[in-house]
C-alpha cells in the first residue's frame, strides 16, 4: 500500500467539515472529519460535477450543495440509488499525518 500525504492533523478539517486536496486524479480529494474519524472521497458529484468538499456533512453522509445528492462517506454509495457512487479512498493517520491510499 503506497500512502499519499494529504495534510497534518492540524491542517485537517474540523469535525463536520470537509476540505479539498490536490492529490490523486482530477478533480482531487475531499477529506471529511466525522467526530475525529477521517473519510476521503473524490471531490466531484457525478450529477453536475459540483465539488463535494463544500457539502453538508451529517451522520456520515454528505449532501451536495448544488442539487442535494447524498453519498455515504464510508462506501461512496448514493442514498438515491446504489448504482450511483463516488470513489472512496482508505485513510490512515500516522505520526500526526493524514494519508490516503490511492
Amino acid at each position: 500500500m503506497a500512502l499519499t500525504r494529504l495534510c497534518s492533523i492540524d491542517e485537517a478539517p474540523a469535525p463536520g467539515k470537509g476540505a479539498h486536496f490536490d492529490a490523486g486524479p482530477e478533480p482531487g480529494i475531499a477529506l471529511f472529519n466525522v467526530d475525529g474519524e477521517y473519510y476521503a472521497i473524490e471531490d466531484n458529484c457525478p450529477h453536475m460535477h459540483a465539488p463535494l468538499h463544500d457539502a453538508i456533512c451529517a451522520r456520515g453522509v454528505v449532501t451536495c450543495m448544488w442539487h442535494g445528492w447524498q453519498f455515504e462517506l464510508k462506501t461512496g454509495v448514493s442514498l438515491m440509488s446504489d448504482r450511483i457512487t463516488v470513489k472512496t479512498y482508505p485513510v490512515t493517520v500516522e505520526n500526526g499525518e493524514v494519508c490516503i491510499d490511492l
